[in-house]
């Protein structure tokens, strides 16, 4: 079963217009519109046009505000994405110092 615990109440919500509603009500329009951006994104791998990854990253985001598995997920992707910037840094780095 997924993890569907609410995340601690100190972290900042982004989605200030969806803070007065009830939590069950919260959590379905803040899932319904993170997977739709989710397949949205999907979608655009097999579709033209240039935007796959924003809508994917933009609906992993707006699920991790309420979802501490997509909380995870969004910790382990921002983690790769330093890592391979990282590698591309240093490997610039190296080869300036070849001129």
């Amino acid at each position: 079963m997924a993890v569907m615990r609410e995340i601690n109440d100190d972290r900042p919500r982004p989605l200030k217009v969806l803070s007065g509603l009830p939590a069950p009500v919260r959590r379905t329009l803040v899932g319904v519109m993170g997977g739709t951006l989710i397949v949205a994104g999907l979608a655009a791998i097999v579709l033209p046009g240039p935007w796959t990854i924003p809508p994917v990253l933009a609906g992993l985001a707006l699920l991790a505000t309420e979802y501490v598995w997509a909380s995870r997920w969004q910790r382990r992707m921002q983690d790769k994405a330093k890592a391979m910037k990282d590698a591309v840094t240093s490997r610039r780095k190296a080869g300036s110092g070849d001129k």
